[in-house]
C-alpha cells in the first residue's frame, strides 16, 4: 500500500500513514489531536519513468552511461561489452606524405606504360599498399601542396583506369 502525508490545521502538524488507494482521499484523523486531516502533495518524493526497460530519474535527457562516461545511444552492435563507439573511436587514417603521393603517382604512370599481361603479375604487396595510399589520400585533408601532389596521382590513377579498366 502506499504511503500518505497529511496536514492538520488545528495542531500544524504532518504527519504519513499507509492507506489504501481507495481511501488516500478521505479525511484521516491527527494522531496528536484527533481532529480530521486532509491529504497533502509530499515534499519529498523520487520519481522514475520507464524507458527501454530501465528505470530512468526524471528529469531524463535521454542519454546513458557506459562505464561512468555520458554516451547518446546504448551499444548496438557486436562489442566486448568493455568498450563503446562514442568513447573509444577509432584514430582516422594518417594522412600520406608528399613523398609517398609522389611514388604512388609515379607507380601509376610506369603502370600505364607497362604491357597489361604483365601488370597482371605485379607483387600483391605493391597493389595492397596503392589502395591502402589512395585510401588515405581520399580520406584525409592535407596542405595546398599535398592536396595538389593528390590531385595529380589521382588523375593518373584516373587516366590508367580510363586506359585499362579490367586492371585494379
Amino acid at each position: 500500500m502506499p504511503l500518505y502525508e497529511y496536514y492538520c490545521s488545528s495542531c500544524d502538524g504532518v504527519f504519513e500513514l499507509i492507506r489504501p488507494t481507495r481511501d488516500a482521499s478521505l479525511e484521516q484523523p491527527c494522531p496528536a489531536c484527533d481532529e480530521d486531516a486532509k491529504r497533502i502533495i509530499s515534499r519529498q518524493w523520487s520519481a522514475f519513468i520507464f524507458r527501454e526497460g530501465y528505470a530512468r530519474r526524471l528529469p531524463d535527457d535521454g542519454g546513458y552511461y557506459h562505464f561512468g562516461k555520458k554516451v547518446k545511444s546504448l551499444i548496438t552492435g557486436p562489442s566486448d561489452g568493455f568498450s563503446h563507439p562514442e568513447i573509444d573511436r577509432p584514430e582516422p587514417p594518417e594522412a600520406p606524405s608528399i613523398e609517398e603521393i609522389e611514388d604512388f603517382e609515379q607507380r601509376q604512370e610506369v603502370r600505364a606504360k607497362t604491357d597489361p599481361e604483365l601488370v597482371a603479375t605485379v607483387i600483391d604487396d605493391v597493389v595492397r599498399a596503392d589502395r591502402e595510399i589512395k585510401k588515405r589520400m581520399v580520406q584525409t585533408k592535407g596542405s595546398r601542396v599535398t592536396e595538389a601532389a593528390k590531385r595529380r596521382a589521382l588523375a593518373a590513377e584516373r587516366a590508367l583506369t580510363k586506359k585499362n579498366p579490367s586492371e585494379p
